[in-house]
């Protein structure tokens, strides 16, 4: 049986409390312990709340009758009543401790605790969503499946600028409109105001697609939430506006479309490096059939054997829709382009290049192509062109040329250009015989057009060659280009 505490065993314990620990039960009331420690005498109460053992510290001991720095005896074991006989009564005493230890109500106590418990509960599980990364994943490859790589290459640039990353590892269903438009303003702020306009439009693309009912319970993305995103307003900019120069101001984008045409002999010359032997032969190839059908260099690469045949000494060129700008949604008509002289030449040794390598495309995709995409990539020719000495044209000029010399030299009517450089339909069936290609009246004007274009770029050719003989020193013109095209790298691969 348990002994009663007293004062001589409180004054006992203060004397041990850094010799050794131990607790001593009251024998007067049940549960009340002097516990010593090295740190401290306190009193402690044990009873039974809700059926579990429960231990309540009543705080420090002290010896004597008055409550200085800690309970006394007597206010002690009172103390330790009210807790047993709360506990009896299922109501946790601890908020009655806490209020007489501070001073604090028991109601404010209870507010205390009630708004700890409620900081405490697990905050509600956010709704499923994908990460800014994920979803530009996601959706590109969406694009890529239903667009034209084209498309697709434009739309990676719109979210690649590196004031989106700022949106790294967010969820998109936490990313609001003004944070977008934050993000889109400061491109706008450093001057690429154009890029800034393609954002809102590549953004809003994508979160619509986010929000399309097949996948909104993955990413959780609201119907309209970037509808009213837009871009700043351009500056303003006149031509011969008189003001003062504010060094400043940071300039808008200046990325004027340049459609001017290359000067006519740098297409000769062109033409004399792409016939010298100094590239490698698909590559020269190409090039001649670039220049002498003026066509894009999408339609170029892409160009398929099964798209050509021979017709006389003439090849006829019928590029399918995929291959159009607009592609299908012009139609299902295909664009027929006449191939004579020197281009037709070049499509015969492309055919038979394809077919020794069991390909069927002029310009098959090389052996590091990661793409499902057969033939070779729009910017083949690039830069082969950019490494030409004298020439500062890139494929799209020849188009230029064209139209703009096309008129100005050779006879062609305001706007014709537009019948081979596939700005206009034809009126030719898709399944063109070589009978009615040599006499409908349609296609003769094309190749009567073709036939002076063929003859103006010889007589180019004809020029640059007797102004600069070195266009036909094969090993001078491919040191020159092999050195341009690695200048930038220490030492070109062997």
């Amino acid at each position: 049986m348990a002994e009663y505490i007293t004062q001589k065993t409180i004054e006992q314990a203060l004397k041990d409390r850094r010799k050794r620990s131990y607790d001593v039960s009251d024998g007067r009331v049940a549960g009340l312990e002097l516990r010593v420690r090295p740190l401290g005498v306190n009193w402690s109460m044990r009873t039974m709340l809700h059926g579990k053992r429960t231990r309540f510290d009543l705080g420090p001991a002290v010896a004597g009758q008055d409550d200085v720095g800690g309970l006394s005896l007597d206010t002690a074991r009172a103390r330790a009543g009210q807790v047993r006989q709360m506990a009896r009564n299922n109501i946790n005493p601890e908020h009655y401790l806490a209020a007489l230890a501070t001073g604090v109500s028991i109601e404010t106590h209870l507010k205390i605790a009630a708004e700890r418990a409620e900081a405490a509960k697990p905050e509600p599980p956010k709704p499923p969503s994908w990460t800014w990364e994920v979803a530009k994943t996601n959706f590109l490859a969406e694009v890529l499946r239903t667009r034209r790589e084209d498309t697709h290459r434009d739309y990676r640039g719109k979210l690649q600028p590196t004031e989106l990353d700022r949106f790294s590892g967010r969820l998109v269903s936490e990313i609001t409109r003004n944070e977008m438009a934050k993000a889109i303003s400061a491109v706008h702020a450093r001057g690429a105001e154009t890029m800034a306009k393609g954002m809102v439009r590549v953004v809003k693309r994508m979160w619509n697609w986010l929000s399309e009912p097949v996948r909104q319970d993955d990413t959780s993305v609201p119907d309209g939430v970037m509808v009213r995103l837009s871009a700043q307003d351009a500056t303003r900019v006149e031509v011969g506006e008189p003001k003062r120069a504010r060094p400043e101001a940071k300039p808008p984008e200046q990325k004027a479309k340049n459609t001017a045409p290359p000067p006519p002999v740098e297409i000769g010359r062109a033409l004399a490096i792409a016939r010298c032997g100094c590239l490698p032969e698909r590559i020269g190839l190409g090039l001649e059939l670039l220049i002498g059908t003026a066509q894009r260099r999408r339609t170029v690469t892409g160009a398929s054997a099964d798209d050509l045949e021979a017709v006389g000494d003439e090849a006829m060129w019928l590029v399918p829709p995929y291959f159009r700008k607009s592609g299908t949604k012009r139609g299902s008509r295909a664009h027929l382009v006449p191939c004579i002289g020197f281009t037709a030449t070049a499509v015969a040794r492309l055919e038979q290049l394809a077919k020794a390598d069991d390909t069927n495309w002029l310009f098959p995709a090389g052996k590091t192509n990661r793409s499902d995409r057969p033939h070779a990539e729009a910017g083949l020719f690039n830069d082969y062109l950019d490494a030409m000495p004298g020439v500062n044209w890139s494929p799209h000029g020849v188009r230029y040329a064209f139209a703009t010399f096309g008129e100005a030299k050779l006879g062609f009517a305001a706007g014709e250009a537009g019948i081979i450089l596939d700005h206009l339909e034809g009126t030719e069936p898709d399944n063109v015989t070589s009978q009615f290609y040599s006499s409908d009246p349609q296609i003769a004007r094309k190749r009567e057009m073709m036939n002076l274009w063929i003859k103006w770029c010889e007589e180019r050719t004809a020029e640059a060659i007797k102004e600069d003989r070195t266009l036909l020193d094969r090993d001078l013109m491919a040191a020159e280009i092999r050195r341009r095209r690695y200048a930038t790298k220490e030492k070109a691969p062997e």
